[in-house]
């Protein structure tokens, strides 16, 4: 992933673990250590240097190669986390008379996400996805008349994904958020602002299919 002042690349790492132990209020609990270190690192860029604690129990290098892998993760998750709160969906600011209620509405909100993860997602891979059943028949008619209107002229500006792809959905759902071709990848916020804009049109569209029908 690349971040500010860090260049993009595949490290090389040098992975070590070990059983501890950690005593609170005189009371011992057994941990392992994983440490993931870097070792050739580019000239001027700080070595990634990970030290993990867990109570997975890690006693070979496929484990600790494993809980790496899974740690690794953890951007993901707090893209879902920007996507619910104050700069997405803002579920921290429903206000709502019982417990029950805002379960419901977050349980939305994470359906939204997840859908907005799975572009995003997507957009990083070489090879297509598979559409599959990620978006209803009418969310892909309601696109696909979509794309006529984003598509410019040149190569450039058309999408240049397989249509069964959900590459394909990203860069119509990129481009209602904001998007332009010649950006770099869209974040899960402009995403997420297309995925809003999207569901008003849909909502007209399938209106409008139904009095044309």
């Amino acid at each position: 992933e690349t971040r500010r002042g860090r260049v993009a690349r595949q490290a090389v790492v040098a992975l070590r673990w070990a059983k501890v132990g950690l005593v609170m209020k005189g009371v011992g609990k057994a941990l392992y250590v994983v440490e993931a270190k870097e070792i050739d690192a580019p000239a001027g860029q700080a070595p990634i240097y990970w030290r993990l604690l867990t109570t997975h129990a890690i006693q070979t290098q496929q484990q600790a190669q494993q809980l790496i892998y899974w740690y690794s993760l953890r951007w993901n998750i707090e893209q879902v986390f920007r996507l619910l709160k104050q700069k997405g969906l803002q579920v921290e600011l429903l206000d709502l008379e019982t417990g029950k209620a805002l379960v419901q509405l977050t349980l939305l909100a994470l359906f939204a996400a997840s859908k907005i993860m799975l572009l995003h997602l997507a957009s990083k891979q070489k090879e297509a996805v598979p559409l599959a059943e990620s978006f209803t028949q009418q969310e892909v008619a309601c696109m696909q008349a979509l794309q006529k209107r984003y598509e410019g002229k040149t190569a450039k500006q058309r999408n240049p994904y397989p249509q069964d792809s959900l590459q394909w959905c990203y860069w119509i759902i990129a481009r209602l958020g904001g998007w332009k071709p010649h950006e770099k990848q869209a974040g899960v916020i402009t995403l997420l602002r297309g995925w809003n804009y999207f569901q008003h049109i849909l909502h007209g569209w399938t209106l409008a299919q139904k009095f044309v029908s």
